[in-house]
């Protein structure tokens, strides 16, 4: 057993709470399986640009038919090596999520600051992931945000980040969602310091840098 692996499991199962990553990430995990544990035993979860992520795998060993679609062929290796130190089975594609081979409906889709990289796909990306989703099925995504509007960070070695400002988020995200049946269930900001501190915030979002959005369709 890989010792650090089994000491997240076991911080887990005796306080319900997991340590999977940095301080950014791990609050947009907690985030996310605040939503997902609602779901059945066996629910089918789609994760679009995992990276080294141990979020999939620690889905899969909560029970969850996990699929993860990487195009990056770096980090697919790496979601092997995750689910085996995990003791889980889970799909693992290496391809573009807009030509990934995906079974639907699916019961859940998460995008955690990973469609973003798409750059002007991200949209169509965004319309995919509705059209897979069944009746009542999830998607939830994380992305970079600016108050001031939408601008890329460049030079990333995963592709330009776009930036979301507030009309990017309704004209790029929630417009197209809302076309395809989509409804917006929960919104959170949050602001990261310099050193990765995250605060919630609730009554001024200018002041945020990340932005948690929670879909549902109809």
């Amino acid at each position: 057993m890989h010792l650090p692996t089994l000491l997240k499991k076991t911080v887990f199962i005796l306080s319900g709470n997991f340590f999977l990553s940095d301080a950014v990430r791990n609050t947009t995990y907690q985030w996310a399986w605040g939503h997902l544990r609602g779901l059945q035993c066996g629910s089918s979860v789609v994760d679009i640009g995992s990276r080294d992520s141990l979020f999939p795998a620690f889905l899969a060993w909560k029970r969850y038919a996990v699929r993860v679609v990487e195009r990056d062929a770096r980090f697919t290796g790496r979601q092997i090596i995750n689910g085996k130190r995990w003791g889980v089975r889970m799909i693992v594609d290496n391809c573009d999520f807009l030509i990934a081979a995906v079974p639907h409906p699916c019961d859940a889709v998460c995008s955690l600051f990973s469609l973003q990289h798409a750059g002007n796909k991200d949209t169509p990306a965004y319309c995919r992931a509705a059209r897979l989703l069944r009746p009542g099925g999830l998607l939830l995504s994380a992305a970079e945000y600016c108050h001031k509007g939408s601008r890329f960070h460049e030079g990333r070695d995963d592709g330009a980040m776009r930036i979301y400002g507030p009309e990017d988020i309704e004209k790029r995200i929630e417009a197209p969602l809302f076309s395809e049946g989509m409804v917006e269930f929960d919104r959170q900001y949050y602001a990261v310091g310099e050193h990765g501190k995250v605060t919630v915030v609730t009554t001024a979002p200018a002041k945020g840098t990340m932005v948690l959005l929670l879909f549902r369709k109809e």
